[in-house]
């Protein structure tokens, strides 16, 4: 997506708004978002002063110029204006991780953008930042936050006190799964799990190279021929699993984790999704890494872990593939899979129509995509 005129330092953009970094003479929007009371129902006690803006602003400038990385402006696509703050940053120090924050205008409260946005931060995060764990703490009491770190994909782990307020109330402390390149002496052992999460995406109706009812026999033998271009190098087998619970955490709802039906795989680190990148294919295609089977676990739709584990996969094409320059796929259409790949930076490069026939009269198009690995434009 492109931004917005007057933005060219974008640095991510969704559907309705832009975050850029943050500027000297956002101080005026930066006071009027961050002292408004009714944007601070759950806690205004933490509401900062007009004096304590000026210094929090320009903590965020320094944080952007020693790692361009941090809190920024919030710019809404159509008419120009800041109407929140948001980012990641390494709150006091800690490197190992990435606390999520968005605040938007009062007016713009209840229409999804704290979602669209928080989905793209942790994208952006898991791909360019993978030495950091992406992180939220929110207020028990603020369901609607609580939501929206379970929409964009985080899962809670346990409880954090704020160092901004000790002996307050416990937070509900949230993580990203992880997403990691498995050693092919590690491989085998995953055999299990991932046919079982293969066969339940095909009856699921996902695109992975089957239709509903394929035999785990049949998915076995895919994959083993998967896991045979794994030993020999010419396949990564990368793999999305939820972060560990803490013993005996307990969510916002009494329960236990994030206070959802999957709680105790979630402390066992579930596998929840999977791909593969093919490569080193030979002349011509040294510079072109293809990716195969991208899958996530169909109890988790909605949650924004197909998202994560693309961008993910991506980074690990940067770091891991050097010589590698393209990334392709192929999917069927008929699942919206092409709006998917389309916002995360992929462009369709080919198709041809009824090029698949799933049933005697199910013909679907054949569709190519493909993007850069450094996230340029095609030529």
């Amino acid at each position: 997506m492109t931004a917005p005129a007057g933005e060219p330092d974008a640095w991510v953009t969704t559907e309705r708004v832009v975050l850029r970094p943050p500027r000297p003479d956002d101080l005026d929007d930066y006071v009027r978002l961050h002292t408004d009371p009714r944007t601070y129902a759950h806690a205004l006690a933490t509401m900062p002063t007009p004096e304590r803006c000026r210094d929090r602003l320009a903590a965020d400038l320094a944080d952007w110029g020693a790692s361009r990385l941090g809190y920024a402006a919030v710019v809404d696509r159509a008419s120009a204006e800041v109407i929140g703050w948001a980012g990641l940053r390494h709150k006091d120090s800690d490197v190992a991780s990435l606390n999520l924050y968005y605040r938007l205008a009062h007016d713009r409260l209840g229409s999804g953008l704290g979602r669209e946005i928080s989905r793209a931060l942790v994208a952006w995060g898991v791909e360019h930042r993978p030495e950091a764990v992406v992180t939220a703490m929110v207020d028990p009491v603020n369901t609607a936050s609580l939501r929206t770190a379970r929409g964009c994909g985080l899962v809670q782990v346990g409880t954090r006190s704020s160092k901004d307020d000790p002996e307050g109330k416990p937070m509900a402390y949230f993580e990203a799964p992880r997403v990691r390149v498995v050693p092919a002496a590690e491989a085998e052992s995953l055999r299990e799990a991932v046919v079982d999460l293969w066969v339940r995406v095909n009856d699921d109706g996902g695109s992975v190279g089957f239709l509903p009812g394929a035999a785990a026999t049949d998915v076995a033998a895919a994959l083993d021929r998967h896991l045979d271009d794994v030993r020999a190098g010419r396949s990564l087998l990368c793999v999305l699993v939820d972060p560990v619970v803490e013993t005996g955490a307990t969510g916002a709802d009494g329960r236990g984790g994030a206070g959802d039906s999957d709680d105790a795989h979630a402390a066992a680190g579930r596998l929840r999704g999977l791909g593969f990148w093919e490569h080193s294919r030979g002349f011509p295609y040294d510079h072109v890494a293809k990716l195969k089977r991208l899958m996530v676990d169909p109890s988790a739709q909605g949650r924004n872990l197909g998202r994560i584990l693309l961008g993910a996969m991506v980074g690990v094409a940067r770091r891991e593939l050097p010589w590698v320059e393209l990334l392709r796929l192929d999917y069927r259409d008929g699942l919206g899979l092409g709006d998917f790949y389309e916002k995360a930076g992929w462009t369709e490069v080919g198709r041809v129509p009824r090029g698949l026939r799933l049933g005697p009269t199910d013909y679907r198009d054949d569709v190519a995509m493909a993007r850069r690995v450094d996230g340029g434009p095609l030529r």
